[in-house]
This record gives structure tokens, sequence and C-alpha cells, in this order.
């Protein structure tokens, strides 16, 4: 994401997806510009989603209180809490709001449209 990007954000992939899968995915959709690939983690590293993120802070070399887990499933939360990174839920997926704020996040988004939104919540008040 554009916005992302210029506040200097790394971003990433972790998915139960393929890597094939998960760039198709976010192509449909024009996520896709700049994703560094190969810090990412995907369904090929393994079948936890915990150990999914855990690999891609690794690779990434990004201490967890450093990162951020943009998500939209329990099994993201999940996966983010046992390895102590923050999470945002979108609920552009099966899960809903209500779905997702139970599984234990606290920010919550319907979805991606509001950018500056999603800025503040992963760079804080001053994202440049």
């Amino acid at each position: 994401m554009n916005a992302l990007d210029a506040c200097g954000v790394q971003q990433t992939v972790v998915s139960g997806n393929v890597r094939p899968v998960s760039k198709i995915k976010l192509q449909v959709f024009g996520l896709d510009q700049h994703i560094l690939w190969e810090l990412g983690a995907y369904g090929e590293d393994s079948d936890a989603r915990a150990e999914l993120v855990r690999l891609c802070l690794q690779r990434a070399d990004t201490p967890a209180k450093d990162a951020v887990l943009i998500g939209d499933t329990p099994a993201d939360i999940e996966g983010a809490q046992a390895n102590n990174v923050r999470v945002i839920a979108v609920a552009s997926g099966r899960s809903d709001e209500f779905t997702l704020r139970d599984a234990g996040v606290q920010a919550v988004l319907s979805d991606l449209r509001d950018t500056e939104l999603l800025v503040k919540l992963v760079c804080g008040d001053n994202p440049h």
C-alpha cells in the first residue's frame, strides 16, 4: 500500500496460502505493490499461523514490538498474539467485526478504504 510505504513501513505477507496464491489474491485488490515477498511466511512453510508469524519476524529481522499484523481472521489474531505482535483486524473476509473483537483485538476496521486511519494505527500520530 502506497501510504504505508510512504510511512517507511516494510510490508510483507503471512498467509496460510502458498506464496503464488497469496500474490494473486493481493494483486486482485492492488495491494501487491510494495510487498517484500521474501520476508513473508506462507502455507508451504507451516500450517500453524503462530509459526508463520514467528518465521516472518525472523526473516524480516524485526522484533515483535516493532511489527503490526493486519489480518482478517481469528487465526491471524491468534498467530500474532502468540508472538506478542500488535494486530489490526479488518472485517473484509469471512469474519465480521464482532467475531474479530471477540478474538481479542482492539482495533477493528470494516475495510481498508480509510487509508488515513490505517496509517495512523500502523505508524502512530506522526507517520513521517
